[in-house]
């Protein structure tokens, strides 16, 4: 068994017998948080990948992967050696090198915000640096298909919102590749043919002619699928306010496939020589 985002939203719907217009707008919403509660307990190879980058003398900052997840090992190359840096906190390397002025070959890193980590001490030359790194995949809620419209008035933008004016259904434009053809993300709902759809930001209108078959699917809804089904369930039916029982049988089974995810990972981990047993993040 396997989900397409189609498949997956049908599979809620059915689950829990809700076609509420609300509901279905919040569909997404729900695969994505039991998306990032997968990500954020699984440490799996599928996951991970490395890139290269230098860092400035003297700047203390090193700027991090937009979908940095978790950090694996950070690395500096000088004269054909390898240096392994040390995850700490903040505060640690602020202690270890109170005067940012301080240079040398850095030691530590610290997650210093979501978009740099703080090095100690700052680095004496332009460094070369790997970074290996789990990283966040595009939400299975984040995929995408062509919506056909005709009777076009006005010209439709990326980033555009559109929304239906029968159905109310509302997303993304991420890409126009014809002025009758647009690339949006799957929306929690349904666009009616025949309907009008409106552009928020280019304030272009065009009629619906037709959609294409939703195909996209990602590694989770191919290998973990019910794990991807019974998070969303959980979410979902407590955004009802379901009965109790069932929440409770819903995170059950989405814990079990938790479990069985965080042993696949493990037991990769253990027999992983790349790491050389250098800690990243605690393990829930």
């Amino acid at each position: 068994m396997s989900f397409t985002y189609t498949q997956l939203k049908t599979a809620i719907q059915e689950y829990v017998d809700n076609t509420e217009t609300t509901f279905l707008k919040n569909i997404p919403n729900f695969v994505k948080a039991a998306e990032d509660r997968i990500f954020e307990t699984v440490d799996l190879e599928n996951f991970r990948k490395n890139v290269t980058s230098t860092m400035t003398a003297s700047d203390q900052y090193l700027t991090i992967p937009t979908d940095l997840l978790a950090t694996f090992s950070l690395q500096i190359t000088t004269s054909g050696s390898e240096t392994y840096l040390l995850q700490k906190d903040v505060n640690f390397l602020r202690e270890y090198t109170p005067n940012s002025s301080t240079t040398g070959l850095p030691k530590y890193y610290a997650m210093f915000s979501t978009d740099h980590f703080l090095l100690a001490p700052s680095p004496a030359a332009n460094y070369n640096v790997e970074l290996h790194y789990y990283y966040r995949p595009t939400s299975l809620s984040q995929s995408t298909f062509t919506l056909t419209v005709s009777n076009v008035v006005g010209t439709f933008t990326t980033s555009d919102v559109i929304t239906g004016g029968t159905s109310s259904t509302s997303t993304t434009v991420s890409a126009v590749p014809s002025s009758t053809t647009l690339t949006i993300v799957i929306p929690g709902g349904d666009f009616t043919t025949g309907e009008t759809v409106t552009g928020s930001s280019s304030g272009a209108t065009g009629d619906v002619s037709s959609t294409s078959i939703d195909s996209a699917t990602t590694w989770m809804s191919l290998h973990a699928p019910n794990t991807l089904l019974y998070g969303s369930l959980f979410d979902a039916y407590t955004f009802m306010k379901g009965e109790q029982d069932v929440i409770a049988t819903y995170e059950k089974r989405f814990m079990d496939g938790l479990s069985r995810l965080k042993d696949l990972g493990e037991a990769r981990e253990n027999n992983d020589a790349f790491r050389k047993g250098l800690p990243t993040r605690e393990r829930t």
